[in-house]
């Protein structure tokens, strides 16, 4: 069971919305970046080193979906060793 608190009436069709992007978010990006990307057993533990990497990580799933990617984990075998396949995604 899951609950809600919200300033909204309970008859907003605003609440609705506000959870579908809630939930859109978690799983296209966080879940994507815990699961696929390990990113919480990540080993970067020094100064600013976990943030950037983190940064690094959602830029590039940015790029993937942005050229039209919907399986992280098809696009970092398809990727692992192509460099001109990436070099046209960074372009």
């Amino acid at each position: 069971m899951t609950f809600y608190l919200s300033s909204l009436s309970p008859e907003s069709s605003k609440i609705p919305q506000g959870i579908r992007k809630h939930w859109n978010i978690e799983n296209r990006l966080h879940w994507v970046k815990d699961v696929v990307t390990k990113e919480d057993t990540s080993p970067e533990l020094d100064g600013y080193a976990s943030t950037n990497i983190s940064i690094l990580k959602s830029w590039v799933l940015n790029l993937l979906r942005i050229n039209g990617i919907d399986s992280i984990t098809e696009a970092i075998d398809l990727l692992a060793h192509n460099l001109r396949l990436i070099k046209s995604f960074c372009s």
